[in-house]
């Protein structure tokens, strides 16, 4: 082979699809040309040279500081994302967020409850539903084409403690799923424990709390 195949080959290999695998908050744990049975439990996503430009374009960046997007209304689409700006809009809104107050003790007075355990690798954080609001919408509604308030998911942002300026990890809920399934957990790498959580409240009660 000539030289400028070789070029032309090398060129080609660089400019192919990627294989990105992310945990359930989009951070990317990998990131390269072939697939990897090293990540089987984390999404995997296969993503055109075009749609990473956003970091081959960038020398002075890691796939650290970019998170992958799942689009809640077209299974399969997805888009890589500066975490700066996914920070800035998240800025943009914490005048509409609510402190999440943390509790103790399990209570039965809840819309929403949030439980965290750090003991556990994999599914170690539970978004639950009350289950008197989820079987009256799940009898009066059709729950397909349901919102609640108007809204179609929840996002949590775990911040820094007293600060909300900092965030250390958000977490998208989908409302359908939610009420059809009751629960939903996720699979948080980043460490909580020390962690405030705010919201956009659309309904009245939480609950939050660490498991020990």
């Amino acid at each position: 082979m000539k030289l400028h195949e070789l070029e032309q080959a090398r060129k080609a290999q660089a400019q192919s699809d990627k294989h990105v695998y992310f945990d359930e908050s989009g951070n990317i744990v990998y990131y390269g040309r072939t697939e990897s049975d090293e990540y089987v439990d984390s999404n995997h996503a296969v993503l055109s040279y075009d749609q990473c430009m956003i970091i081959e374009d960038s020398s002075n960046k890691t796939t650290n500081d970019f998170i992958i997007i799942v689009d809640p209304t077209t299974e399969g689409v997805y888009t890589l994302v500066n975490k700066q700006i996914e920070l800035e809009t998240f800025k943009s809104a914490t005048k509409m967020l609510s402190l999440i107050k943390k509790t103790k003790a399990p209570t039965s007075a809840y819309d929403i409850k949030i439980e965290y355990n750090p003991a556990e690798a994999t599914e170690n954080l539970t978004v639950s539903l009350n289950e008197k609001i989820r079987n009256n919408v799940m009898k009066n509604m059709d729950v397909n084409n349901f919102t609640f308030k108007g809204a179609n998911f929840i996002n949590l942002y775990f911040t820094t403690e007293k600060d909300p300026h900092f965030m250390f990890d958000t977490i998208k809920v989908d409302l359908v799923n939610l009420f059809k399934d009751g629960k939903q957990d996720f699979s948080i790498s980043t460490e909580l424990s020390g962690c405030d959580l705010f919201t956009k409240k659309i309904f009245d009660k939480y609950e939050y709390r660490k498991k020990t």
